[in-house]
């Protein structure tokens, strides 16, 4: 038996669901009785009418080019200099689907100029309603600040998605992350893709460097995701640890590259997120390992790839 096409979402198009029934409308109506033309368009006002609010309901909160204004409805603190924040979408059961690994665009006016700032989401598809971003503040971050002073019931610009990876399941064996302070957030949005994705087999070692301890931001979802999936792992190094810490120490170097990460290899690929001076050391280190040398803007098809 052939397949059955379903053509209602045809109807949501204006071409479809608006221009041609008018105009079959009036069409009719002039050949019939154009004396009863002014029914026909009182008819067609009131459906276009319809359509419009039908179509304003099912609006996107986020929009590539123009910003939205959208309420924060909680802020969580996570760390001494780092917090998540939710903020609310148009519908409650509206979920902010952008393409794993990319950010939102978010603009605040600062002394008559706008400062626009890049965030990841680290909310899933499944949580409707809300997006969560994290954000560390810096003492010389302008837009940083303005996010720390921020209360529930203010509001904060967005538009998006923007980003260069093209994240596929099962577009390599294994995986490399390689995250350093807040850099973890698009590299979370590859790790819950995964993990939520039942036919992708991907293998992900995550590389996580901090300054301390207590500035490894969501620690506890990570060590959490870990027991779960026994196809993910975490290793953490810090540079000023206490004297409790067990586990690595220093900066994210070449030989915990080698260490952790998997050999350089055709079927394997490296996530890199973080610091600038950072990505800039490992796109070297990684190239005297056998990987491909990137870019800091790199390809979504590069073997290294830098967020």
């Amino acid at each position: 038996m052939p397949a059955v096409t379903d053509n209602r979402a045809l109807l949501k198009q204006p071409l479809h669901g608006i221009y041609i029934p008018v105009g079959l409308v009036i069409f009719g109506t002039c050949l019939i009785d154009y004396h009863y033309l002014p029914y026909s368009l009182a008819f067609v006002a009131i459906i276009c009418s319809y359509n419009f609010r039908e179509a304003w309901n099912r609006r996107k909160s986020i929009d590539p080019v123009k910003w939205t204004e959208l309420e924060l409805i909680d802020k969580t603190i996570v760390s001494k200099d780092s917090a998540i924040y939710r903020f609310k979408l148009f519908h409650d059961d509206e979920v902010l689907d952008i393409p794993t690994g990319h950010h939102l665009a978010c603009c605040f006016t600062i002394d008559g100029k706008d400062e626009i700032r890049y965030y990841s989401p680290i909310s899933n598809q499944f949580d409707t309603g809300f997006f969560d971003i994290l954000v560390k503040s810096y003492a010389s971050g302008k837009v940083s600040k303005e996010f720390a002073m921020l209360r529930e019931g203010q509001t904060v610009k967005f538009r998006g998605p923007v980003g260069r990876l093209d994240y596929k399941p099962n577009m390599a064996e294994h995986i490399g992350l390689v995250a350093g302070g807040s850099g973890i957030t698009p590299i979370l949005q590859v790790i819950t893709k995964v993990i939520t994705t039942p036919e992708d087999t991907t293998k992900l070692t995550l590389l996580y460097g901090n300054e301390t301890e207590n500035d490894i931001l969501l620690k506890n979802e990570l060590d959490e995701i870990a027991k779960k999936y026994p196809d993910f792992t975490v290793h953490y190094t810090v540079t000023n640890p206490s004297e409790s810490w067990t586990g690595e120490k220093g900066f994210v170097t070449k030989e915990l590259i080698l260490k952790y990460m998997p050999e350089a290899s055709s079927s394997n690929r490296l996530f890199i997120c973080g610091p600038p001076e950072m990505k800039r050391k490992l796109i070297e280190d990684t190239s005297s390992l056998g990987w491909e040398k990137t870019i800091m803007k790199s390809d979504t098809a590069d073997q290294v790839f830098c967020f």
